[in-house]
């Protein structure tokens, strides 16, 4: 079994590397065109919009984790996965994993623009700290929507005739169920103990400017935040199952990743 998931998560990376080529020429060229901006705009300006590309990586990741499937089907190699000696659970995780690198390549990326914009436009570099928790902060994100987005995509797969529709629904429901009702977990978590962040992206540059007011840490609840987690958790289980189970496989000829 080790050697099929491994194998499959080589041709997962194989066929992830045109995103990722394409995914650091977007952001080096977003970069490029701010340093060559910096002299006619304002330097906190330019520094403030090298983060920019960071609020596309959840839809990257909402994007990845329909598609990433449904090239299965269209290539119709779903038929030959699941012929093999590996559990839904595993293939599911090896989409996730491959979006996960691809995510954490594009954080890095992006964090190198921030630096290289913080060192022309503040009088102290960023703490490492903070760019640390940011990027757990963003992968963890992407993941949960990546999360959602396989779920999605395998609920609709479970039905012949409007699958989009009912991915679609599946979704939105979802995810708010898990907002409105995983604080139901909270209270037998109760022994999960509070942890803080350090404030710095959310006050900006001021308190490097002298403003001893802005917000020096984020406050986090334990209990709340980890009901939030196994929530997805239970999702991912659940889609890894249907997936195993329940979804309506291609018929025809099998497309293998060689031909």
């Amino acid at each position: 079994m080790k050697s099929k998931f491994g194998s499959i998560f080589k041709g997962e990376l194989k066929n992830s590397l045109g995103s990722i080529i394409l995914l650091l020429s977007l952001v080096i060229l977003w970069d490029l065109y701010l340093y060559l901006r910096r002299d006619s705009w304002d330097i906190t300006l330019v520094f403030v919009l090298s983060f920019l590309p960071i609020i596309f990586l959840p839809f990257y990741a909402l994007v990845s984790g329909f598609y990433m499937l449904r090239e299965e089907w269209r290539k119709k190699t779903i038929t030959h996965l699941l012929s093999l000696p590996v559990k839904g659970i595993a293939l599911t995780s090896i989409k996730l994993l491959t979006i996960w690198i691809e995510t954490v390549i594009f954080i890095v990326v992006i964090f190198i623009g921030v630096i290289m914009f913080s060192k022309i436009a503040l009088l102290e570099p960023i703490p490492n700290q903070v760019l640390w928790q940011l990027g757990i902060i963003l992968s963890i994100i992407s993941i949960l929507v990546a999360i959602l987005s396989q779920f999605a995509y395998l609920v609709g797969r479970v039905f012949r005739y409007g699958g989009w529709l009912i991915s679609i629904w599946t979704f939105l429901v979802t995810g708010w169920a898990i907002i409105r009702y995983s604080g139901l977990l909270v209270p037998y978590l109760s022994f999960v103990p509070n942890f803080q962040l350090n404030g710095w992206y959310l006050s900006g540059i001021w308190q490097y400017l002298g403003d001893v007011s802005a917000l020096q840490a984020i406050k986090i609840h334990g209990p709340t935040t980890l009901a939030f987690f196994l929530s997805f958790f239970v999702i991912f289980l659940l889609g890894s199952w249907i997936l195993e189970k329940y979804v309506i496989v291609p018929t025809g000829e099998i497309k293998h990743e060689s031909e």
